[in-house]
This record gives C-alpha cells, sequence and structure tokens, in this order.
C-alpha cells in the first residue's frame, strides 16, 4: 500500500487498494484480458494507515476493465462512505 494518500477528504485520508480479479470461468467461456477489484482504506488525516485506527472497505460487487477506473471508483467510494451515502458503511469510531 502507498504510504501517502490517493485523496484526502473532510478530514480523512483515502487510500484505494485495487487487487487483479480472476473470475472462476469454464475453459470455453471468455476471458478479458485484466480485470480489477478494490477496496479502499480510510483513517483520519496524517494517521499512518498501517495503525489500529483504520478501516477497511471491500467493493465486492464491482470489477473494473481498467486500473485507473478501479482507482476512481474506490476514491469515490470512500468519499461516499464518508459521507454517509453507503448503507451499513460507516467511519464512526475512527
Amino acid at each position: 500500500m502507498d504510504t501517502s494518500p490517493s485523496a484526502n477528504y473532510k478530514g480523512y485520508d483515502i487510500y484505494p487498494l485495487i487487487y487483479t480479479y480472476h473470475a472462476t470461468r469454464e475453459w470455453y467461456e471468455r476471458r478479458p484480458d485484466r480485470t480489477y477489484s478494490a477496496s479502499v482504506v480510510i483513517c483520519k488525516e496524517g494517521q499512518d494507515p498501517a495503525s489500529d485506527q483504520v478501516r477497511l472497505f471491500p467493493m465486492l460487487s464491482n470489477q473494473w476493465d481498467s486500473l485507473g477506473g478501479a482507482r476512481r471508483a474506490a476514491v469515490q467510494a470512500g468519499e461516499d462512505i464518508i459521507d454517509g451515502f453507503v448503507p451499513g458503511q460507516s467511519i464512526t469510531g475512527l
């Protein structure tokens, strides 16, 4: 994980984590060249992202065809979580 955040938003640092996604498929199914999934780490601004006071939010329902698209979606998801727009996801207690 990067040691500098990709975004700062309302007093929080946002760190997108991007993974290569390998879907389970049958041998005859077409496979995309690369697909990515993402998670987002949120912590208070200036805090070490390796500390105990961070939250990790996986984005399990989506996959992206580009690394940049996955990164932008993770940052947007982090902002939405901070704003309270994502049901069941909260940063309370940070």
